[in-house]
């Protein structure tokens, strides 16, 4: 591999909030390479209007000096165009891609394209059959790591530690860090937990009622514990509802924070429990233990947050791996399968594991199921 003495570099990424914190460490890893390097992100403008756009999670002057957004799978030949325009005004010689799985025309395409752009340098874009397709990981027997799918694709800049606590790092400000402490009232004195009961796909969620029931119960068994829940705008009525049912110590932070201040706030929580859904990936980074409650949409282990202790639930029904963003006929049966107390002793087995392994300004505690 050689890079040009012009150091400018393009990172070729799509995704929302859960994709973007799956390539942290290929962020950490192309900025590490290249600590001197003017870096491009080519990125897509958010799908749904409630996903986050990819700079509000990595944040502005660390990963890269400017971005380049565009409607993601658009031909509109004036659009492209102007990208290309924009690409060969940086004279741009190197792009890295860490972009989802792509089919073998998508790929040839999207090199045609930065060819076409002037950039001699492409990296990322010799991809072998398990990158082409979502494959078994032969060391776990389940599907392969996004995480580590990704840090293959760019193993020409040396291999990364996804156990590596610093590869996760969001590089969160000073400024937003404040912010965080603000809604918290600066110190926390009680141990915190952090909901979202968000989710961009109908057949990931859990329901508002199972939701309730789980707070209603949760609440008499963590009786010094603060709820905090965060999540979009449109999910300010099911917080309320979630906070009614804890009844207590608690706080309602939909729509009132960005993505990399609900990470600040997600770092003081000792406990998170999600849907299969940006905000779980969130609360891993920073290294809160989740619990997660998965459908069977996908098949375990590509999208799996990272860390150790979390807790993970699902069901594998026949038709797990659909891919469905709306289940009607099998009426979610997958999530839906998954009932309250399941995940209470999920809570409780990452509670005894904090018994011993919680800092001393975090309180512990078990649940007595």
């Amino acid at each position: 591999m050689s890079i040009s003495k012009n150091n400018k570099i393009l990172i070729y990424r799509l995704g929302s909030l859960g994709d973007t914190v799956m390539a942290l460490p290929c962020f950490h890893k192309i900025r590490n390479s290249f600590p001197d390097a003017d870096i491009t992100l080519l990125t897509n403008k958010p799908v749904m209007a409630k996903a986050a756009a990819l700079e509000a999670i990595l944040g502005n002057n660390y990963f890269f000096n400017r971005i380049i957004n565009y409607p993601v799978g658009t031909r509109n030949l004036q659009i492209l165009l102007g990208i290309i325009k924009q690409i060969r005004a940086l004279k741009i010689d190197t792009v890295i891609n860490i972009s989802p799985t792509r089919s073998k025309k998508a790929l040839l395409r999207d090199k045609l394209f930065f060819k076409a752009a002037g950039i001699s340098n492409l990296i990322g874009f010799d991809a072998q059959i398990e990158d082409l397709i979502v494959c078994i990981d032969p060391e776990t027997g389940i599907n392969e790591w996004e995480a580590k799918r990704l840090a293959r694709r760019i193993n020409v800049l040396g291999g990364i530690d996804l156990d590596d606590e610093s590869n996760w790092d969001l590089c969160l400000s000073d400024q937003e860090i404040a912010a965080a402490d603000v809604y918290m009232d600066h110190a926390p004195a009680t141990p915190i937990l952090a909901i979202s009961t968000g989710t961009k796909n109908q057949s990931n969620d859990w329901g508002v009622h199972n939701w309730e029931q789980l707070l209603t119960k949760l609440s008499g068994l963590l009786p010094e514990w603060k709820l905090v829940v965060i999540g979009a705008a449109d999910e300010i009525t099911i917080a309320e509802k979630c906070i009614n049912a804890w009844g207590r110590n608690a706080i309602n932070l939909c729509g009132k924070t960005t993505p990399r201040v609900s990470a600040a706030l997600l770092k003081n929580a000792n406990l998170f429990i999600g849907h299969d859904s940006g905000p779980i990936h969130l609360a891993a980074a920073v290294g809160t233990p989740c619990v997660g409650i998965y459908s069977a949409r996908n098949m375990p282990g590509q999208w799996f947050p990272r860390g150790k202790h979390n807790q993970l639930l699902y069901n594998l029904p026949e038709c797990a791996g659909c891919g469905l963003e709306v289940c009607i006929v099998q009426q979610k049966k997958c999530i839906l399968s998954i009932n309250v107390d399941e995940v209470i002793h999920a809570v409780n087995t990452i509670l005894k594991q904090q018994t011993v392994s919680l800092p001393i300004n975090k309180s512990s505690a078990y649940l007595p199921i």
